[in-house]
């Protein structure tokens, strides 16, 4: 597990240091340096995945595209004399890279690497699902050999359809399933929707937060390199299935979450899980419930970095903490702003308590509905 990561004159992140754990929460303004964790991860593991000794850090790969040097290197840092370094510190062990900013080059190359690599570099179990996922289609891709053999979703989701329909016997850890308290449906519709414990009825389980009754089949398109996805949908009294239909035509926050629910569940222990904006296009029950998804995915030993808007993900979170579902310390929480006068990426990290509540609540960290209920009552 990846216990702290620093960032030097990376983006706006001149100096950023930040602790996490195997839920670590990233919220804040647009434009606040949030995404540059989740970037600066991906973006070394995309810098091996051509060679184990990889010469130079690739800006522009599968995972992340961030241009050239001039485009990571920090406004205040300058071009000829600061590196742009990476450190962290994982299971106990410190790493380190550094490399010179080349204005015009998409590849910086490394003139400090560490000696050994950390297992997030080089594990087969990781997933990256950036914010901009794949939308509803009539067809997916099938994914790529090496794709299929970890399990890769794809940096926007494309392949989950595919992975679907290659999991009929998947069936994901008990301690990630749904409680019977959190299903808005009656029980006996429930047996219907997810009759199993494999994946395609949990997945469908979940979804029951989104929409009651639906739900889901990916099946390959025979002599093609596409999968079809449909959902169907199964009222209370009804005992047959409805008439297929194609994601274009259901809620578009079904197939925009099924990303984050797949790797949610079929995501081994001891695997990274990099998630941004997760809630995008959920109603805000779903996104409550996902919070307490991604909890219980973190107490069942997979870390996720999460970056989020939703102050209902956060909730999510924080009652499952207070269910002693997960644990308190098992959580970082980071606030982020940027300086109006240097540009420079700032932090701020309350504690989440065993209670649910937090040691301190930053001006701007999800205190909006705070600031509004005051204007109205005023």
């Amino acid at each position: 597990m990846i216990e702290r990561i620093h960032l030097q004159n990376f983006k706006a992140s001149r100096d950023l240091r930040a602790r996490l754990a195997p839920l670590t929460l990233l919220a804040g303004l647009n434009s606040s340096g949030k995404s540059s964790i989740l970037q600066a991860i991906a973006m070394l593991r995309q810098s091996y995945g051509v060679s184990v000794n990889a010469p130079a850090l690739m800006l522009s790969g599968e995972l992340v595209k961030l241009g050239h040097g001039r485009d990571v290197l920090s406004e205040g840092a300058e071009t000829e004399g600061d590196v742009v370094a990476f450190e962290m510190l994982e299971n106990g062990a410190s790493y380190r890279w550094a490399c010179n900013s080349l204005p015009d080059a998409s590849e910086l190359p490394f003139s400090e690497v560490p000696t050994s690599l950390p297992q997030f570099i080089h594990s087969p179990h990781f997933q990256y699902l950036q914010a901009d996922r794949t939308p509803p289609l009539t067809l997916y891709p099938q994914a790529p050999k090496q794709a299929r053999s970890t399990g890769f979703l794809g940096p926007r989701g494309e392949y989950t359809s595919d992975f679907l329909a290659l999991s009929e016997s998947v069936v994901p850890s008990e301690r990630r399933a749904a409680s019977l308290s959190t299903w808005p449906v009656p029980e006996e519709l429930l047996v219907q929707v997810s009759p199993t414990n494999k994946l395609i009825d949990q997945v469908a389980a979940w979804l029951q937060q989104l929409s009651p009754g639906v739900r889901l089949s990916a099946d390959r398109v025979k002599g093609t390199d596409e999968v079809q996805l449909c959902y169907e949908f199964i009222g209370h009294s009804r005992r047959t299935k409805s008439n297929p239909y194609r994601p274009g035509n259901v809620g578009f926050g079904l197939t925009y979450s099924l990303p984050i629910i797949v790797a949610c569940l079929a995501t081994p222990p001891g695997a990274l899980l990099l998630l941004e904006n997760p809630e995008a296009h959920l109603h805000p029950q779903g996104q409550l419930a996902l919070g307490e998804l991604l909890s219980l995915v973190a107490a069942d030993g997979v870390q996720l970095v999460i970056e989020t808007h939703s102050d209902h993900i956060l909730n999510g979170i924080r009652l499952a903490v207070k269910a002693q579902r997960l644990q308190a310390d098992n959580v970082a929480l980071h606030f982020f702003s940027r300086s109006i006068e240097s540009g420079d990426s700032e932090v701020q990290s309350p504690a989440l308590l065993p209670d649910g509540r937090l040691s301190n609540w930053p001006i701007g960290f999800f205190d909006q509905w705070d600031k509004s209920l005051d204007a109205l009552l005023g």
